[in-house]
């Protein structure tokens, strides 16, 4: 099969490197839209082709991804030609599946993804809206689909895409913590995203979890945990993620 991919960023990138390190056998064509990263793809992978337009992807693609900044998606998709045959899959925040059908008519086999950068290590939670199982077949190469049941569901599951930069400036204002009372910062560094890695990895061989259950088991009466957990409650720190997730969620309705 020919994958396709319009707009070469971040995110795309990822995907790209992670299929052409796992089992696939797909081919994948690619657009010129960012020159620096499309040579550095084409350079790197004996799957990757560099087509000389957008349109000549989709030409060659039986599956295409949409990778566009959202303000730019709509203009850009317009003034391309797509088939009845194609499969596209829309890895934008802010385009509906409604719009996006109108955007890519006559093709109707439409989905929306939502992969992150570690997609590229085949470690992601990947959101699918209305996949079939060739869609689901592809993705279950580099992460796990997530499925979900409404466009509406995948807008506020999306939305939590939008604190990984949160998360890693608590790990960093930890890490600062412990550099600031004399331990190495490769040390820090370190030991703090080991911690957080492994917390995350409990939790998972322990599904269907409880979050709250998992909180009471952390803590003792009086222990560390308990302590922190008080300082931070007392100081509404928490409380500050819902506000940022409902802030976010805003900016899909």
């Amino acid at each position: 099969m020919n994958l396709g991919f319009i707009g070469i960023g971040n995110i795309a990138t990822s995907v790209i490197r992670g299929l052409c390190t796992s089992n696939s056998t797909s081919h994948i064509n690619i657009s010129p839209r960012n020159k620096e990263k499309s040579l550095f793809l084409e350079g790197m992978f004996d799957k990757v082709t560099r087509m000389e337009s957008n349109q000549s992807v989709l030409d060659r693609s039986e599956v295409v991804f949409i990778a566009l900044p959202p303000a730019l998606a709509k203009e850009i998709l317009k003034g391309l030609s797509f088939h009845e045959h194609h499969r596209v899959v829309s890895f934008v925040p802010f385009l509906d599946r409604e719009a996006l059908l109108n955007s890519v008519a006559p093709a109707s086999k439409v989905s929306r993804a939502v992969p992150f950068p570690t997609v590229e290590n085949h470690e992601c939670p990947i959101l699918l809206y209305h996949p079939d199982e060739t869609i689901s077949g592809i993705f279950k190469n580099i992460g796990t689909p997530v499925p979900v049941a409404s466009e509406s569901e995948l807008k506020l599951l999306w939305t939590l895409t939008g604190l990984i930069a949160p998360f890693y400036d608590l790990a960093e204002t930890l890490s600062h913590w412990a550099q600031s009372h004399n331990v190495e910062a490769s040390v820090a560094n370190r030991y703090v995203m080991e911690l957080f890695s492994s917390l995350t990895c409990y939790s998972r061989k322990n599904i269907p979890f409880d979050f709250s259950e998992l909180k009471k088991e952390a803590t003792t009466p009086n222990g560390l945990n308990d302590q922190a957990l008080k300082i931070i409650e007392q100081q509404k720190a928490n409380t500050t993620y819902g506000m940022a997730a409902e802030a976010l969620y805003k900016r899909f309705e």
